[in-house]
């Protein structure tokens, strides 16, 4: 667009297009001329194009269609049959969700088929999409079709509409550092003192009561919310509690019940990106004119993810816990503005909705889609937190980690992450609980999988991949859970190797026990609210065993057990409507560390002192008899300090994103901020190279951050680079005060900060992290 539309009055806006199929004039706006004009926004009312500066409606080419009578088929089981859909005669689904013609003509064996339908591509890698194939044959989970479900899905919708998606107070019940504790988590619209009264009794009459702490997290519509953490010690195995949350002053009156299992035979269930929201811009069966806003999206989703976490638990029975590997939630808010604000927190709301999630802790990962904003680690109270990463200035979440049971869990924030920082945790992880039988890392790019979209991504095959994979095998860690490609995989069991991969793979195959295996295995998870369905490469790769897309919602089962001195672990994947086995089991079987319990006798916790020996080390604790496990590695107790200083003064923190620390020497223009694109396809700020304090040896590549969306705001154009800020940014704006109070956007504290903590009227300060406070 060349020039943004301002003053357009409302005679203007009606003056030109007339038609009774013209949806638009009802909103005061008139319909696009063009046949096919290019779709600048699309909102719940339609999509939306720009002819001589004036906002138009399209006209969908189906609305003055005929209709036909479609039977889609996905499978033979009732829970997967699909009402009959009454589609366009000649619909044309990519015009309304890609901009793309259908095809004249076409060779049938060029066919390929996305989640949306069936396509041309000229590129098929590249997602370069030729021209489209008129039909429906969509397949992604619109819950819309499915008659399985219908009663329940009126329901739920008139509950979402009603009440559901504005409880922003959801409780987030979160794993502690092992497993007798429970960390939680949730927002409040108060700064009271948060509590948890936990005991045995149902009526909570020996409740004990622990307390917490809390912060200001943001604003939504001038409303302010605070994010509440409180952490419960002396949990016992099979053991049935109760617990009530005290929420903004007051004690609930819902007492909900939670229950510990068996120490040795125990199960995890494990889910892909739930991305609750990520359905949006999909055409649903509902209405074939337009595609889906955010809300009807995160409404869609909403159910679908409430249906994988109580199917998922009804087939497990007795989870101990939820594992999920990262994109919890759709809207990555980018522009830091109520509407967007809004939208994410609609989104946490959904998955932090299903009643089963408070009666087990889960574990989540950061995913690229949380690393813009900070609304998951104030959701989620994570334990260990690793609170000083090198790009510590601008942190969505941790890396963490706890033990359950037997089993260490490693939690990576692969976003931000340095491989000095997994150097650490790991570390660190592996010196607290060295003699765990399994050990687990969760992370959410998937750097052994076969997606097409972002597999073979760069920062993934060539950062990712290279740090992790020696580390992870040095640590002899048995399993990696991944996401992000929404496909699912399973490789076989990789270890490092000094060859020109860096890798080399060992083979496995389903309803084996494979004892003591050399490698790690490595799963990335498919979509488990099946928002977003992706394909593979076209190309096989050599470490992937395994791997498929059913265009269904799915989840993982780890089975945990324990008998006659050995250890197994089984690894299997199911379809959530139906239950049916997707891929394994993959079962990997070992002695058990703690070789003691054999004898009828613990294994030494702290101490390794050696009092007595046999065939084995004994020890005494508590003044029994234990027996001492001996280290697989050596520990490491020496903090790897790294030599990598982020920059921290720049003026791109400000807008929410990182400094670029290797421009290539190319400064941005006077008066003017550019920005540039690192490995991970972020956008950072470039700040001139002699304000950089200590440069990290990555390359960005030098861009103007330009949006191409533009929103439709009555009259008036806004992009996104724009809609975040009304006060002139530049970059010596951390030295400029007004008075003793921090301009709005200026830092206002964080660990050695010494400038202005108070802010200027209209604005509060808001702690990102520990380093870095805003004025918001």
């Amino acid at each position: 667009m060349k020039k943004a539309i301002l003053g357009i009055t409302l005679s203007l806006l009606v003056s030109n297009v007339k038609s009774q199929n013209c949806w638009a004039e009802s909103l005061g706006y008139p319909c696009c001329k063009e046949k096919t004009p290019n779709v600048e926004y699309v909102d719940e009312s339609g999509s939306w194009g720009i002819e001589n500066d004036i906002w138009c409606g399209i006209i969908s080419t189906n609305e003055n269609n005929k209709y036909v009578k479609v039977k889609q088929v996905i499978s033979n089981d009732p829970r997967l049959e699909v009402s009959e859909i009454q589609v366009p005669e000649n619909y044309c689904w990519t015009s309304i969700s890609k901009g793309v013609n259908c095809c004249n003509e076409y060779d049938p064996e060029n066919v390929s088929y996305a989640m949306d339908g069936s396509v041309i591509y000229n590129n098929y890698n590249n997602n370069d999409i030729k021209c489209g194939i008129k039909g429906y044959n969509a397949k992604w989970n619109d819950r819309e079709k499915f008659v399985y479900t219908k009663d329940q899905w009126e329901d739920f919708k008139l509950k979402w509409d009603g009440s559901y998606n504005t409880n922003f107070e959801r409780l987030a019940v979160f794993v502690g550092d092992n497993e007798s504790e429970l960390n939680f988590g949730w927002l409040s619209l108060t700064d009271k003192e948060p509590a948890i009264l936990f005991g045995k009794m149902k009526d909570l009459s020996d409740g004990e009561i622990f307390t917490g702490s809390n912060t200001l997290y943001r604003k939504i519509f001038d409303e302010s919310y605070y994010s509440n953490k409180v952490t419960v010690t002396g949990l016992e195995r099979e053991s049935v509690y109760y617990y009530k949350r005290k929420l903004n002053g007051r004690w609930e009156d819902e007492i909900i019940q939670f229950k510990t299992y068996n120490p040795d035979n125990f199960s995890f269930i494990y889910v892909g990106d739930p991305q609750i929201g990520g359905s949006k811009e999909r055409v649903s069966v509902s209405d074939f004119t337009q595609k889906m806003g955010p809300q009807l999206a995160t409404r869609n989703d909403a159910f679908n993810w409430n249906m994988t976490v109580y199917n998922s638990f009804d087939f497990v029975k007795q989870p101990s816990l939820l594992l999920s590997t990262g994109d919890q939630i759709e809207n990555e808010c980018f522009d830091l503005i109520d509407s967007e604000i809004y939208t994410q927190e609609t989104q946490y709301s959904a998955f932090l909705l299903p009643r089963l999630m408070q009666t087990i802790p889960i574990a989540t990962t950061v995913g690229n889609h949380e690393s813009i904003s900070l609304g998951f680690k104030n959701h989620f109270n994570t334990p260990n937190s690793y609170l000083t990463p090198v790009e510590k200035y601008h942190t969505p979440g941790y890396n963490y980690f706890f033990k359950y049971n037997n089993v260490l869990v490693v939690v990576l924030e692969t976003n931000y992450g340095y491989c000095d920082d997994f150097k650490e945790v790991l570390r660190q992880a592996h010196a607290k609980y060295p003699n765990t039988d399994w050990r687990i890392a969760m992370f959410h790019h998937n750097i052994y999988g076969n997606g097409k979209y972002h597999s073979q991504d760069y920062h993934i095959t060539d950062v990712l991949r290279p740090c992790l994979t020696e580390l992870l095998s040095n640590y002899k860690f048995d399993l990696v859970i991944n996401g992000h490609d929404h496909i699912y995989t399973a490789s076989y069991f990789i270890s490092y190797s000094n060859n020109d991969k860096g890798y080399t793979p060992e083979k496995i195959s389903q309803n084996r026990i494979y004892e003591n295996p050399k490698g790690t295995f490595y799963i990335t998870a498919n979509c488990s609210t099946g928002s977003k369905l992706y394909e593979s490469i076209d190309r096989t790769m050599d470490y992937v065993y395994n791997y498929g897309q059913n265009y269904l919602s799915s989840f993982g089962v780890l089975d945990f057990s324990k008998e006659d001195g050995k250890v197994k672990l089984t690894i299997s994947n199911y379809d959530v409507d139906t239950g049916n086995k997707v891929d394994g089991d993959y079962i990997i079987q070992k002695p058990a560390k703690c070789w003691a319990e054999a004898q009828g006798y613990p294994c030494c916790e702290i101490t390794k002192e050696v009092v007595y020996v046999d065939d084995y080390l004994w020890g005494i604790e508590n003044e029994e008899w234990c027996g001492i496990i001996e280290d697989d590695i050596p520990i490491n107790n020496t903090p790897i300090i790294s030599d990598l200083k982020p920059i921290k003064n720049c003026w791109s923190y400000s807008e929410g994103y990182l400094c670029c620390t290797n421009p290539q020497n190319q400064k941005p223009n006077p008066g003017e901020h550019l920005y540039g694109v690192d490995l991970y396809g972020r956008y950072c700020g470039i700040i001139p190279p002699d304000e950089i304090e200590t440069p990290i040896t990555y390359t960005t590549t030098t861009t103007k951050r330009i949006t191409t969306t533009t929103r439709r705001i009555t009259t008036t154009t806004t992009t996104k680079r724009t809609t975040i800020t009304t006060t002139t940014t530049t970059t010596s704006s951390y030295e400029t005060y007004v008075g003793q109070y921090a301009k709005k956007w200026q830092q206002c504290g964080g660990i050695g900060y010494s400038g202005p903590t108070q802010c200027e009227s209209g604005s509060e300060c808001v702690a990102t992290n520990e380093f870095y406070s805003q004025c918001l």
